[in-house]
């Protein structure tokens, strides 16, 4: 089965109402991964910041086991939201390249999805692990500061696709709110600023964590999502591809892909939707 295009992923976490909550109905996604997981806790925790909540259903057996076990449901909860994702009845083993939804709020919660990229990169080139460790350190630290409100990030080895694909979300401001200050007139244009490295606040080492990002991203093979507003964006070797949303991402989505070496972890297909 083919994976889903990049729009037809973020449109898979469009909300709808049921009785004065937010539904989000997750029965339609063949391929759940970190993208999904932290769209889903963004919505989530954007519902409790309108005074609602977030209704999680309809994702099939083994993928709503993966999710409790990357702690998607606590996070629905601690925001007040409601699922029906089992019971977490056993914590991932701690040798498995995963990171579980994570909310992001302190440089101590950076370091955790860039360290565990980094591990898992250093493999291909120590230089290029530590580029992309630095410029996952910066966006992360930018969602901090410039969100308005608390992040999430998660990670997770794809075994039988030799992938490693981390994403981060917010549900704040958004890059338009972001960079208008900058002359960004709509998503699309603060979205291809912000692959070019400019920056709320100017200053040496500012803004380079995107462009930084999807060059060394680039170089292992693998490519970037940057979605915000109405617009999203992929950007890889062979360049950048522009869509519009039909419903409006509230706030930042960044994801990037980048192919691991060895898949050490093929022994736990429960984890591997391909």
């Amino acid at each position: 089965m083919p994976r889903p295009t990049p729009a037809a992923r973020l449109q898979s976490l469009a909300v709808g109402a049921a009785d004065g909550d937010c539904l989000l109905d997750l029965s339609g996604v063949s391929w759940l991964d970190p993208l999904h997981l932290v769209g889903v806790a963004a919505v989530a925790q954007l519902a409790a910041a309108r005074g609602s909540r977030l209704r999680l259903r309809g994702l099939r057996a083994n993928q709503a086991g993966y999710a409790s076990r990357m702690h998607l449901g606590a996070i629905v909860e601690r925001f007040g939201g409601c699922h029906d994702l089992p019971a977490n009845e056993r914590e991932l083993d701690r040798h498995d390249s995963l990171l579980e939804v994570t909310e992001l709020a302190t440089g101590s919660d950076v370091r955790k999805l860039s360290g565990l990229v980094y591990d898992r990169v250093v493999g291909h080139d120590a230089d290029i692990a530590h580029a992309l460790h630095t410029a996952l350190a910066e966006i992360g630290a930018n969602v901090c500061e410039h969100s308005g409100t608390v992040g999430f990030m998660a990670a997770q080895t794809l075994p039988s696709q030799r992938m490693l694909r981390f994403a981060v979300a917010d549900a704040g401001a958004g890059l338009l709110g972001t960079l208008a200050g900058q002359g960004a007139e709509d998503d699309r244009m603060a979205i291809t600023m912000a692959l070019s490295g400019t920056s709320r606040k100017s200053g040496p080492g500012r803004g380079t964590g995107l462009p930084t990002a999807v060059a060394v991203v680039s170089r292992l093979g693998g490519g970037v999502l940057l979605a915000s507003g109405s617009a999203l964006a992929t950007a890889n070797a062979r360049g950048r591809r522009h869509t519009e949303l039909e419903q409006r991402f509230v706030g930042t989505m960044f994801e990037g892909w980048v192919p691991v070496t060895e898949a050490r972890h093929s022994r736990q297909r429960l984890y591997d939707w391909a």
